[in-house]
């Protein structure tokens, strides 16, 4: 799983990037804006570089309603082993 952070830099270099992909795809309902694609655009360009950072963590995707009750059950689990926080936003 990809999971990306970001200075503020990286949405001034890809703003113009975005113009250019939304003026191309406007009448295009599925087209996507790929993050790899513009961080490999900014890469090749020596614009910018990426570190990776390594985690044994499991992940556990949502992307659909019916995952929802396992996302609640793992969270609880990961509070109450103190390994996530209980009030993310304090």
């Amino acid at each position: 799983m990809n999971f990306w952070g970001f200075t503020p830099e990286y949405f001034e270099q890809t703003e113009l990037m975005f113009s250019d992909f939304v003026k191309a795809n406007y009448d295009s309902i599925k087209a996507e804006f790929y993050i790899p694609f513009a961080i490999d655009n900014l890469i090749n360009s020596k614009s910018a570089s990426v570190k990776v950072l390594r985690s044994d963590a499991k992940w556990f995707g949502v992307t659909y309603k019916e995952d929802k009750p396992l996302v609640i059950e793992k969270l609880a689990q990961l509070i109450k082993a103190g390994v996530y926080p209980a009030k993310l936003w304090k």
